[in-house]
């Protein structure tokens, strides 16, 4: 049986994880004048997402304990669809840091790219520009952090919401803690 402590605790650890990263990205381009590029909105948009859906993960995993057992029928439906809406996003997120990272080494630019279309698409770029308005290359803004670029910083945090919302929704109780009650109950 799965131990729903294990997913509230992953839901909340992907939640604070998701809301640093964008913070910290936020902090970097307000304090240390870092202007992103389009993979760098893109990553925003997704760790925004991670952050929405962790959220509802974790809220739906709440109402579950609080709900009585006819009520809560559609709460692990809810639970199993943001665990895999969760994994899907991070591993896409490893996909947009990575192409960030490896695919355009020897790129002077990337504007108009994939990242591009998706966040324009949104009207993020517009609405909230703050956070999602590219000003700047792909080049100019993959700057090491600590001697790593900030796009392979950003694909291990992604990779580790993966990993750790993955370890979350395996997780089960032992069976120690039931073989202790009394079988007449």
């Amino acid at each position: 049986m799965l131990d729903f402590r294990y997913q509230r605790i992953g839901f909340f650890g992907c939640f604070v994880i998701a809301s640093a990263a964008l913070g910290f990205g936020l902090f970097a381009q307000l304090v240390w004048h870092m202007r992103p590029c389009p993979w760098c909105t893109l990553q925003r948009l997704i760790f925004a997402s991670l952050l929405i859906a962790s959220l509802l993960g974790l809220l739906a995993s709440l109402a579950e304990s609080r709900l009585d057992s006819r009520s809560n029928q559609w709460t692990p439906i809810v639970r199993l669809g943001v665990r895999v809406l969760v994994i899907a996003l991070a591993l896409a997120g490893v996909a947009a840091a990575a192409w960030q990272s490896f695919g355009l080494v020897d790129a002077a630019g990337c504007s108009l790219t994939l990242a591009d279309r998706i966040v324009q698409a949104t009207t993020l770029d517009v609405r909230l520009p703050l956070l999602f308005s590219a000003t700047a290359n792909c080049d100019e803004a993959n700057v090491p952090l600590l001697g790593v670029p900030f796009a392979v910083w950003s694909m291990l945090i992604f990779a580790f919401i993966a990993f750790l919302m993955m370890i979350a929704s395996t997780s089960t109780s032992t069976p120690t803690s039931t073989s202790s009650q009394n079988p007449s109950d």
